[in-house]
Order: structure tokens, then C-alpha cells, then sequence
């Protein structure tokens, strides 16, 4: 697979790479003209990257703009419990060994008889046995208990797009966004994707005409960002051209292909787990020990396998132990934004459950594509959605190799190199204006985990942003992607469609007897959520017969039980009320995983697009969640109960109005008698 030359070849340039200071780093293959760093301090350090109170400030509001709520601080802190714990446990691994007094004194008192008279050497042993050392288990497991295990690694992958179409303003805001990143214990690998397709790279497409001219441009845009992330992280950013390796991989069909490796790891993880970022170059060497070009898409699938253990290096030697290393997020970096939507209020998708929308976003830039194609005036042609596709491709390949608890982020660089600084008469995206920070969505992703916009917003609360064309959707927003869950919806309902009343005024859906409803996981959810025991039968008895539908999400992670409600006094089917009668979420699902969003999203766009009503406790915390997606809210009076609802028209409808409020006001509870009040 590799031949003798090519291993030899590697190993000279890694020892060489090892050698490398940090002011080096950015200067592997330089045919750049930017100026070298300032020379290094009496400390060795550049003085350009001293941590100065500004720095720190602008860190400290990018974190707290996050608007991170508990939930989501318990589970950002999560990642240190354990090597704390664990320290703690075992005490300090430098701990100085204790003098084994009790020996000597034990080897003293050899030389004396049992009546204390000194008999010199007579009856002492020899001394090589004396001296001889004893090993014994105790001590050996003393030994292995203080060694400090290592703490684990978390990595965000990145592949930044034509970087050669970013300004140096943005680039500088880039750098400094990892720089801050890497502060929040998030190590960084940045995957350079300079290609003459991209969308950006019109302006620079005679620079990338030959495989010679390309070089140039990848080694002189390595060095770039290496001296930018210079000036803001302290241990600055190493450029790697050489790590990676193609082979020929054979099909059972006789078809060969060329499939990409990391073929020597140590180049990328020892600068990451210094605290460096290792700039990967889309350069890999073939089997006759020639560096070629590859496709980025290429380099983090093979980057995601190796960091997961799912693929391991050629050179079994080249490993290293580098202790738990978790790949927590992947990251597109492109121009274009993230993935449009013109059904979305905001002009994107802000979240999207790749098990549940794949298809759908898919065949929706599709269409836009098409659509574009179409329409010569169209100022986005189709290779700006089809930069789109490529996008959600390469996410969803590298997520389905993670675990569930991975995410994408797909964000433009402008986007990502916003600041906390304030921005003057800038509109939210609720509609208002005045002074207000700027969120920067990677930290707000690293320390939530969640798109800066909830996906289950309804899109009339978001003001759409100014935009020189309106002939397609705006791509300002970042999208947040999930490798997610399955969403079950029954009975099934078209997407615009919704679930119909039914005309006799009853529904067949019955929860105990539809063998696609696994009644047990089902009760167990809402018993988990709401933290109280549901009285079945009595929950039954009352909701047979109306059952509009249930979603259920996952593996009965997160769901609803919706229903047709008939105002006490009516028998119209035609005034059946849509309830929400249930909403629940499991509490290991809650927070960050999206799960409720899921759910709420089927239930208003899906099965209720015309509206639905629900009802909750006045002093629920979940209020202010329910308080920003629905449409309106009142407090019944002489209760203890507040109506929500989705939909327009409820207020000036005053027999629907009044159907709502009797139905909320009306329903009886089923919660088995525990002295708690009902939900």
C-alpha cells in the first residue's frame, strides 16, 4: 500500500515538523509576502499574542451573550467532572513517596537479640540479602492509583471554504473566534477547501487554473491563517500538507477506487493536543509517493473516522496514545451560509433533524436549483444551491459515523467572526431595534448546543433581514444539524394538509388497542416528564374515541398526544377544538438534544397548521418556552390555568375564541392522587 521511499520520505518530514517552534509553524511551504511575526520575548512568546484585559473582556461577553441557561451549563461542565473527580480521589500524582522508616527501623533491630545486647554481624543475614529490594502488591497498586489519567479531548473539524475570497478583517475575526474557542477547551482541526467550483472563488479563478498555481495558493493561504491565529491563540497554528495518503480499495464488483487515510496522525494531533490548530491542506500522498489534490468533503470523513477509532493509521507505529478524544462538532465554514428556506421566516433552515429532513431539504434545493436554472435573471444561479447540497452532504456523511450526540454547524465566516461588540440600531431577529450584542454562533453552539434561533419559533415573530434580491431565500442565518432521531407521526399527515376533524365527530385511534403505539414506553414518557404517575385507565377512558393523533420521537424520547375537544354543551363536529393534550420529553432528552423542538415543530407545521390550543399551570416554568412559540396567551380567570395557542384569527373569532377557553377550562385531569396540582 506504501512503499519503502514514501514511509521514509514521511518519517524525515515528520521529524523535521517536530522540530518546529511555534513562530515556525506557518512557514512549512511560504511563498507568502506577509510580514513574519514580531520577534519572540525574553519568555519566548510573542508579544502580539500576550492576553491583554481586552481580549479577555471580548471573550467573557461572547460568552455570556450565549444566554446559556443552567441546563446548558451543567452540561458544558459535564466534560470536566470526571478528570476532577478523579484527582480528587487519587490526591496529587507528584505526591513525594514516603521513607519506609518502619523497614529500616525493622532492619536495625535485626542486629540485636531478643535481649537487647548488640551482637554485631554474628547473626545477621548476608547483606546482598538485606539489601535485596521487595517488590509486593500492595505497593504496586499504591504506584498505579496516583498516576493522573489524562483528560479527555474535545474536538471540533472544520473545513473552511475559499479562504482566498475572505477578506483579512474577516479572517482576523475568524482567527480570533477559534482562538476563543480553544479557551473554552473546544481544540480546533481547520480542513482548507481552495476549489474553482466554489461559488466565492469567481474572482480567483485563473489563480486556481493549474495544479502548480493551486499550490502556490494553498501554501500561501495556510501561512495566512497561520499568522492570524498567531496574533490571538498563544500556541499558534501549524500548517500540515503531508498527513494523509490515498490507497486503492477493491470492490467485490472489480471496480477500484481511491479512498483517503490518515496516514501519519502525529502531524495533527500533537500540535491539537498542545493546543495548537493543525491547518489540513487538501494534499494527500498516492501510492507511487506523490502529493495530489483530494477533495475536503474526502479529508473529513477520513478525519472523522480516525478521531472516532473507526479507522486506524497505516504505520501502526505513528500511533500514539493522545487519552479519550471526543469529536463533538463538525463545522462548514462557507460564504453562502446556511442552508436557505424560503418557508422560513428568518430566510433558513436554523435546525434541521437529518433523520426526519434529509430527503426533504434535499429535494427542496433541488427545486431551487432547478428553479434557477430556469431564470437567467435569477441572480443566484444553481451552483449557489448546489454549494448547498454539497454543504448537507458533507455534514450528514460525517455525522453518521458520530454518535447521536454530535452536531453539525453550518456558518458563514462573516457570521462567525461577529464579536460581542455592540451594534448600534441593529434589528433582532424578534423584530426590535436599539443596542444589543451580537451572538456569535460557534461559542453559542459550543456552550448550548443549539442554533442561536429556535427552530420552533413561529417565522411571523422574525422580522426577515434586508436583502438586495428577494427572488430566493436569504442565507444569513447558520443551521444547526443533528444526525437526530426518527419522528413517528399517526396516523400519518400530509405536510400542508394537517389531520381533518372527523365528521362524525369521533376518531377510531384508540391508544391501548393500535399495535403502532407501544402503550407502556408511552406512559412511561409522560410519567418521566411530568414527574408524577398518570392514572391509565382514567387517562384512557377520557381520551378514547378523541384522540386526534400522537408524535413520538425516537425512541419515545420526546412526544405529543393531540386531540379533537368538544366544548361542553356542543354537539357540532364542526366546532371540535384541536387540543394538545399532552406534551413530554424525557429528562435525559431535555436541554440541548432538540427533542422538544422536534416535536413542536410536527405538531404546528405539520399536524395542526391551522392552530391548536393547550393549557398550563400559571406558575409552570415551562411557561416562557410555551410563551415564545405560540401565538397568543391568556389566564383563564377564577383558575389556576393559562391558554396558549397557535394560528391566526383566535381573538377575533369570538365562538372560536369562547370554544378555546370552555375546552381549556373544562378538561379534567388524570394524574393519580398525590397532592401535587394538575398540569
Amino acid at each position: 500500500m506504501t512503499t519503502s521511499m514514501l514511509a521514509s520520505g514521511k518519517a524525515n518530514v515528520y521529524g523535521g515538523l517536530k522540530k518546529l517552534t511555534v513562530s515556525q509553524c506557518g512557514r512549512v511551504y511560504s511563498n507568502s509576502t506577509t510580514p513574519p511575526p514580531p520577534p519572540p520575548t525574553a519568555n519566548g512568546k510573542h508579544a502580539a499574542r500576550a492576553d491583554d484585559a481586552a481580549k479577555q473582556r471580548e471573550l467573557v461577553m461572547n460568552v455570556l451573550t450565549a444566554n446559556a441557561t443552567k441546563r446548558d451549563a451543567k452540561q458544558y461542565l459535564a466534560r470536566f467532572e470526571q478528570s476532577a473527580r478523579t484527582r480528587a480521589y487519587l490526591g496529587p500524582s507528584n505526591a513525594a513517596p514516603k521513607d519506609d522508616s518502619h523497614g529500616s527501623r525493622h532492619r536495625n533491630r535485626q542486629t540485636e537479640d531478643h535481649n537487647g545486647v548488640n551482637l554485631g554481624g554474628l547473626y545477621t543475614p548476608a547483606r546482598a540479602i538485606a539489601n535485596t529490594p521487595q517488590f509486593t502488591v500492595q505497593n504496586a497498586f499504591r504506584e498505579q492509583q496516583v498516576q493522573e489519567p489524562q483528560q479527555e479531548l474535545h474536538v471540533a473539524l472544520a473545513c473552511l471554504k475559499a479562504p482566498e475570497a475572505i477578506d483579512d478583517f474577516t479572517l482576523d475575526g475568524l482567527a480570533r473566534t477559534i482562538s476563543q474557542l480553544v479557551k473554552l477547551d473546544m481544540a480546533m482541526i481547520l480542513v482548507l477547501d481552495i476549489n474553482p467550483s466554489n461559488v466565492q472563488a469567481e474572482d480567483h479563478a485563473e489563480q486556481l487554473a493549474d495544479t502548480k498555481t493551486m499550490r502556490r495558493v494553498l501554501a500561501q493561504q495556510a501561512d495566512r491563517l497561520c499568522d492570524a491565529i498567531d496574533r490571538h491563540n498563544p500556541e499558534g497554528a501549524r500548517s500540515v500538507p503531508n498527513a494523509l495518503e490515498t490507497y486503492e480499495d477493491h470492490w467485490e464488483q472489480g471496480i477500484d477506487t481511491m479512498e483517503l487515510q490518515v496516514a501519519m496522525p502525529n502531524l495533527i494531533m500533537d500540535p491539537l493536543s498542545r493546543g495548537m490548530v493543525p491547518i489540513v491542506s487538501p494534499l494527500a500522498y498516492n501510492t507511487s509517493g506523490q502529493l495530489v489534490e483530494v477533495a475536503a468533503a474526502d479529508i473529513m470523513a477520513a478525519l472523522t473516522k480516525y478521531l472516532t477509532g473507526k479507522e486506524k493509521p497505516v504505520d501502526p507505529d505513528a500511533a500514539h496514545n493522545y487519552g479519550d478524544v471526543s469529536l463533538d462538532r463538525i463545522v462548514v465554514l462557507d460564504a453562502v451560509g446556511g442552508i436557505p428556506s424560503k418557508h422560513r421566516g428568518h430566510g433558513a433552515h436554523v435546525f434541521i433533524n437529518l433523520d426526519q429532513e434529509y430527503d426533504l431539504v434535499e429535494s427542496e434545493l433541488a427545486e431551487y436549483a432547478e428553479e434557477a436554472r430556469q431564470d437567467e435573471t435569477n441572480s443566484r444561479g444553481p451552483a449557489f444551491y448546489d454549494q448547498h447540497r454539497d454543504n448537507l452532504e458533507l455534514v450528514r456523511r460525517c455525522l453518521h459515523i458520530l454518535p447521536s450526540s454530535s452536531s453539525g454547524l453550518i456558518v458563514s465566516p462573516h457570521e462567525a467572526a461577529s464579536s460581542s461588540a455592540a451594534t448600534d440600531a441593529a434589528p433582532s431577529p424578534l423584530g426590535a431595534t436599539g443596542t444589543r450584542r451580537q451572538k456569535n454562533p460557534l461559542i453559542h453552539n459550543l456552550l448550548t448546543n443549539k442554533p442561536v434561533i429556535s427552530s420552533s419559533l413561529p417565522a411571523a415573530r422574525l422580522a426577515p433581514k434586508e436583502h438586495d434580491s428577494d427572488e430566493g431565500p436569504l442565507t444569513e442565518a447558520s443551521t444547526v444539524l443533528r444526525k437526530g432521531m426518527p419522528l413517528s407521526v399517526i396516523p400519518s399527515v400530509g405536510r400542508t394538509r394537517g389531520w381533518q376533524k372527523p365528521s362524525v365527530g369521533r376518531t377510531p385511534l384508540q391508544l391501548e388497542k393500535d399495535p403502532r403505539v407501544d402503550l407502556p414506553r408511552l406512559v412511561h414518557l409522560i410519567e418521566n416528564s411530568f414527574r408524577r404517575k398518570l392514572n391509565v385507565k382514567h387517562y384512557l377512558q377520557r381520551v378514547n374515541s378523541h384522540v386526534a393523533g400522537i408524535i413520538v420521537a425516537g425512541q419515545y424520547e420526546g412526544g405529543a398526544i393531540l386531540t379533537w375537544e368538544m366544548p361542553p354543551g356542543v354537539n357540532d363536529p364542526q366546532r371540535l377544538v384541536p387540543y394538545l393534550d399532552k406534551f413530554a420529553v424525557l429528562q435525559s432528552s431535555q436541554g440541548s438534544s432538540g427533542v422538544a423542538d422536534i416535536v413542536f415543530q410536527a405538531m404546528v407545521r405539520s399536524c395542526f397548521p391551522n392552530g391548536v390550543c393547550w393549557r398550563s399551570r400559571t406558575d409552570n416554568p415551562v411557561n416562557k418556552w410555551y410563551f415564545e412559540r405560540a401565538a397568543g396567551s391568556w389566564q383563564i380567570p377564577d383558575s389556576n390555568w393559562t391558554m396558549f395557542w397557535t394560528g391566526e384569527g383566535v381573538i377575533e373569532n369570538e365562538q372560536k375564541w369562547n370554544d378555546y377557553v370552555a375546552v381549556c377550562s373544562s378538561i379534567q385531569a388524570s394524574w393519580a392522587p398525590d397532592g401535587k396540582k394538575d398540569d
